[in-house]
């Protein structure tokens, strides 16, 4: 299979830069495959799974936050607030940040207050999500 150079980046750190032979990235109206020689293209990232296969096969899974995917020249470049591997999750402070995030949501607030409470919400949600399914895809090997 052919493949295209790949940059997962966020602000603190360089998650990943190589090869890459597919990516499937969460978008506003579901998973979005690339492979190589895509036409180009920029599209909003929503917060979720990530995953994407080296030329060997190995596929890693990451969870994402909002960003952006820019395809171009036989490249992809995505650049997200954060960048999680699930070994890389705890478990136990997002779904301490998912509830006082819902507390938040439900008490009186400014619209802006609400809405980032909305994103530390679904950040959250979406990070505890893909350690379960990490969980589960090891414990079925």
């Amino acid at each position: 299979m052919s493949s295209f150079h790949l940059e997962i980046l966020s602000p603190d750190r360089i998650f990943y830069n190589g090869d890459c032979s597919l990516i499937n990235l969460p978008l506003s109206d579901g998973s979005f495959g690339i492979m190589a020689n895509h036409t180009p293209f920029t599209a909003a990232v929503v917060p979720g799974e990530a995953r994407f296969t080296l030329p060997d096969g190995e596929t890693h899974v990451c969870a994402v936050s909002q960003g952006i995917a820019v395809v171009a020249s036989n490249t992809v470049k995505l650049l997200c607030e954060t960048v999680l591997r699930p070994d890389e999750i705890d478990e136990e402070a997002e779904r301490r940040q998912a509830e006082a995030a819902a507390e938040d949501m439900r008490g009186r607030q400014s619209y802006k207050d609400y809405m980032l409470s909305q994103i530390a919400f679904a950040r959250a949600v979406n990070n505890l999500r893909v350690k379960k399914h990490d969980a589960a895809l090891i414990n079925n090997r």
